[in-house]
């Protein structure tokens, strides 16, 4: 229910804030999407120097002129000993803590220039992707908070990134999957060990079909389901090739993933940066948003809206 003697517009923004967690004058001053938002899930080995890069695509996007929303897990305390407990209110008070609704903790991360109406906006949400159980002893969960905070998020996003549980694709929920794969660019030969002395290993060139079908085989069984259709696989590494390809080795490479289903997408060269500044460029998505973007983030990001 709106405020008495609201206008249409301010009544809608108000709703607005439900899913972008900003000052509704903020979300007023640009138009809504012409449709509902799409929803991409960035699937990525645990590496490092990976981490960014879905919060990267994201600021590309936005700096493109698209409104970009990260929902990231907001987790609700959890389950301790006290639930278990003879007293009372120490019971009923774990219980109820278990149980509290956070509701949405929004941030509003990067905005464009004051005047302009369609101009690009990235916003960070923390919500509940699931229910505790009414019992404690099971373990089933309800998935609605996420489900709502998608088709809220799908109303006035033109895309919505599912953050967080990268090896774990969410195939009901999500519209594109994209896998980000820490590969040296496309192997163009492979190592063999013969025998226990160092002499005995042998390097073998490899053909693009048996490139192409190692990049699929070392970067994709970290997850636990596989999706049955991929957007593609973006690639990224923190040094140069090893060896340069021969001439139309990498096009035979691509022409083999699209074939398999996963084209590449782009490759993106990983900035060098130490664990420390990992960690809180990794906790904290408004460095990342500040920073540079690593050199291949853009191409990346425009190549995967042309294929939607």
């Amino acid at each position: 229910m709106t405020k008495s003697g609201a206008s249409g517009p301010k009544a809608r923004a108000r709703k607005a804030q439900q899913a972008a967690g900003v000052r509704y004058t903020q979300v007023r001053r640009a138009a809504l999407p012409s449709r509902n938002g799409r929803t991409v899930q960035f699937l990525l080995e645990d590496r490092y120097e990976l981490s960014t890069l879905a919060v990267q695509i994201a600021a590309a996007w936005a700096l493109q002129g698209m409104r970009v929303l990260l929902v990231h897990e907001y987790k609700p305390s959890g389950i301790g000993m006290e639930l278990y407990s003879r007293r009372a209110r120490e019971r009923k008070a774990a219980e109820q803590r278990l149980q509290e609704w956070p509701g949405y903790r929004s941030t509003l991360l990067w905005k464009a220039g004051t005047g302009r109406d369609q101009g690009g906006l990235l916003v960070e949400q923390h919500t509940p992707w699931s229910t505790p159980p009414a019992n404690p002893k099971y373990l089933t969960t309800d998935d609605s908070p996420l489900r709502d905070a998608l088709q809220l998020g799908r109303r006035h996003f033109d895309c919505i990134v599912l953050m967080g549980r990268p090896t774990w694709p969410h195939r009901e929920l999500v519209d594109h999957f994209v896998v980000l794969a820490a590969t040296n660019g496309a192997p163009v030969a492979e190592t063999l060990t013969h025998g226990a002395m160092p002499e005995e290993r042998r390097e073998h060139p490899l053909t693009p079909e048996q490139s192409a079908a190692l990049l699929r085989e070392r970067h994709l069984n970290f997850l636990h389901h596989r999706p049955t259709a991929f957007l593609g696989m973006i690639s990224g590494s923190r040094q140069l090739p090893a060896a340069e390809p021969k001439p139309g080795f990498i096009h035979a490479v691509e022409a083999n993933m699209t074939a398999a289903g996963i084209p590449l997408l782009g490759h993106v060269h990983v900035g060098h940066h130490d664990l420390a500044t990992h960690a809180r460029r990794t906790d904290q998505a408004a460095l990342v948003v500040a920073s540079p973007l690593d050199p291949g983030v853009a191409q990346a990001a425009k190549t995967i809206t042309n294929r939607w």
